[in-house]
């Protein structure tokens, strides 16, 4: 069995192969360009921010361009990144989980035992290519399909176009005691 060499430092835990993730500028350009592409199609009129938000952007550049070591390790604390992106640390945790929600990023929970008692040390980030990312509904629509279901909504609001057939909504109704005079 070969011998394996003790960590650097007492305590220090060793990196699995697969925690490292080497990008170059070339891909982080690429993830951040998608970020802010996916930001600017989430983003709904009358409300504040896309999927990622503002922050979620921020923290995602902080990710890809602070956070790596040159070692290929990208496992800052949460700390850290609040600290490099200039926020409070919930809020870093918010973006952190919306960044993930979309798929552009996973982390791997990393963690020591001591007095036999598992103590959480840090977080691994590894970054998914833009084309594994969730896909969104609304990339598959065009801009007409998009109105048709907006007038198609908007009728839906008034009882109109329903999906279900008039003698069957008037029968639901009846037994919801939706209807008047009725008691179900």
């Amino acid at each position: 069995m070969p011998v394996l060499p003790r960590p650097a430092r007492a305590g220090s835990v060793r990196v699995a192969a697969w925690q490292r993730q080497r990008l170059g500028d070339a891909d982080r350009r690429r993830i951040m360009e998608a970020a802010r592409r996916l930001e600017r199609r989430s983003h709904q009129p009358g409300l504040h921010g896309g999927a990622l938000r503002r922050t979620g952007i921020l923290v995602l550049w902080t990710l890809l361009y602070r956070g790596p070591s040159r070692h290929g390790v990208c496992d800052p604390s949460l700390g850290q990144l609040a600290e490099w992106a200039g926020c409070a640390r919930s809020t870093v945790q918010l973006a952190l989980r919306r960044i993930e929600a979309a798929g552009i990023m996973g982390h791997v929970r990393r963690g020591l035992v001591v007095a036999g008692r598992w103590c959480q040390w840090t977080s691994a980030y590894l970054f998914a290519a833009p084309a594994q990312w969730a896909v969104s509904d609304t990339e598959t629509r065009s801009a007409e399909v998009s109105a048709v279901k907006k007038k198609a909504m908007e009728k839906g609001r008034e009882g109109e176009g329903s999906a279900l057939p008039a003698a069957e909504r008037a029968t639901l109704a009846a037994k919801w005691g939706l209807l008047e005079g009725s008691a179900g």
